[in-house]
């Protein structure tokens, strides 16, 4: 199949539904191509412990592999999967995305809350006009809620752990509805709601609601002329819910406007819309045909544009800690400069490669803002915890990994973290750069200084004789380093001293 150099594609794996949209751009706006959608009920293959069921598996693989076809017309690099609530909380997630990527042939990247909040948020402005009036954004999905306050860009932003698929599952098992469960739902809900009322409340001027469970309400309250389309009022809401407690089990939920593969998960997700109108003393919610999937679209194409949230939070990561930032330039060009000469040898993509060691260098003296004491190892922790806007779990663990591994003895990642392997020829480029920088001299390295690398476990050092009779300390250090190398990794670092 020919590729569309023009197209873009987000595939959502969310708790309840799978969806893919690919697009492409005309004029600054979203020209969808194609879309898919399957209720996959991912959420509810979670057992007490956490653990993905086996069919839960095997409904999301089949899936997957349909979404596989429908990309084949998309250019990799802009791809980008995405995995939401049910993949951050199952403790299995890493034998299933084992097996999902293999179906895929794609990365997997499981983000946080806020940075679903963030790309939904993204979603949404997307399908308004921009406005300087502030917005408050909801949207519920399987498992989690986000909300976000923002103009035309987000301010507040939050993840909360309820959605329709958990719901459903907690307080309505096998389906059944009454008076009494509903209320449970609704005050439990409140209860998650509750300690983040204050920073949201009336924080904004107008409200928009985006994903399955909040349009299956605006179509409801619109057929039956309980609201205007497009729109859930208050009052839409509380005629809504005399029908739903009036029923006995979803499957009679025989409400117009009501799909039947949304019934099984409907009463939880309403539960939480009403929690929230009443938590939030909302009147009303404009119903957006957006969602995450636009977001990531949206957040994708400006990356390979030079609009890279990720930079952003680079830059306010070095003011907000204090860093050097001339310092982190320094290494991050001599990264930048050595790189080439490994890549034949990274499992990380060149482009990939090139980023996270420039971030890395940026950030490798972030841990000082805590203690000069380990500073490598308070970095790390700082880079694989915090909340990162455009960065998902793996890209920050990657990070980590880098930060804790520039200086002192190197140790081997976690296994907890699925997708991280140690690229170590990209880590001794940074190490070696920070040697080189180590007395923070402003003056540039001779270009006669390079790096060959003939074997992944071997690299070749060339540097001017004279230059090294006058630093001295640094041949030192580079001599002390080979010999780390060596003992640790096994890998061979020869200088090679030039006339």
């Amino acid at each position: 199949m020919a590729q569309n150099s023009d197209s873009y594609a987000a595939l959502d794996l969310g708790s309840n539904s799978f969806h893919l949209l690919i697009a492409s751009f005309h004029e600054d706006k979203l020209r969808v191509i194609d879309r898919h959608k399957d209720m996959v009920r991912l959420a509810a293959g979670l057992d007490d412990d956490g653990r993905l069921s086996d069919t839960a598996q095997e409904r999301a693989l089949e899936s997957l592999a349909k979404m596989a076809d429908r990309l084949r017309g998309v250019p990799r690099r802009q791809i980008r999967v995405v995995g939401t609530n049910t993949l951050r909380a199952a403790t299995n997630a890493n034998e299933f995305m084992a097996k999902a990527e293999t179906v895929l042939g794609l990365p997997i990247n499981i983000i946080s809350g806020t940075e679903e909040a963030r790309l939904v948020y993204l979603g949404v402005a997307n399908d308004f006009a921009p406005e300087k009036q502030r917005r408050l954004v909801i949207d519920i999905g399987g498992g989690s809620t986000e909300l976000v306050i923002g103009t035309n860009t987000p301010r507040q932003l939050e993840s909360l752990p309820m959605g329709c698929v958990s719901f459903s599952m907690r307080y309505f098992k096998n389906g059944d509805i009454s008076e009494k469960a509903f209320k449970k739902a609704v005050n439990a809900a409140r209860q998650m709601i509750g300690p983040y009322v204050e920073p949201f409340r009336a924080q904004w001027d107008e409200a928009v609601g985006s994903s399955g469970t909040i349009r299956s309400i605006g179509k409801i309250l619109a057929e039956q002329q309980f609201s205007e389309a497009g729109y859930i009022s208050a009052d839409g809401l509380e005629k809504l819910k005399d029908q739903v407690i009036a029923t006995d089990n979803s499957r009679n939920l025989n409400i117009p406007g009501l799909s039947d593969d949304r019934k099984e998960v409907f009463v939880g997700g309403f539960a939480v819309l009403y929690a929230l109108f009443q938590e939030l003393d909302m009147q009303g919610l404009h119903v957006s045909a957006y969602a995450i999937r636009e977001g990531i679209v949206h957040d994708l194409a400006g990356r390979l544009h030079h609009r890279d949230k990720r930079e952003d939070t680079i830059k306010q990561f070095i003011i907000q800690y204090g860093i050097d930032g001339a310092q982190g330039d320094r290494i991050a060009e001599l990264c930048t400069r050595l790189l080439p000469a490994v890549t034949q040898h990274l499992s990380t993509p060149e482009q990939e490669a090139e980023a996270l060691l420039r971030w890395a260098a940026q950030l490798h003296e972030l841990g000082l803002a805590i203690a000069h004491g380990g500073y490598h190892k308070h970095g790390a922790y700082i880079l694989g915890n915090a909340d990162m806007p455009g960065f998902s779990r793996q890209e920050q663990a990657r990070l980590s990994f880098l930060v804790a591994n520039h200086r002192r003895k190197p140790k081997q990642p976690s296994t907890q973290t699925y997708g991280i392997t140690a690229d170590w020829p990209l880590i001794c480029i940074l190490r070696l750069a920070c040697i080189f920088y180590r007395r923070r001299q402003p003056k540039k390295l001779p270009d006669a200084i390079s790096l060959n690398s003939p074997q992944a476990d071997q690299l070749i050092l060339s540097i001017p004789e004279d230059w090294l009779n006058m630093n001295p300390l640094i041949a030192a250090d580079l001599e002390d380093e080979a010999e780390l190398l060596n003992k640790s990794l096994n890998i061979t670092l020869s200088i090679e001293r030039k006339n």
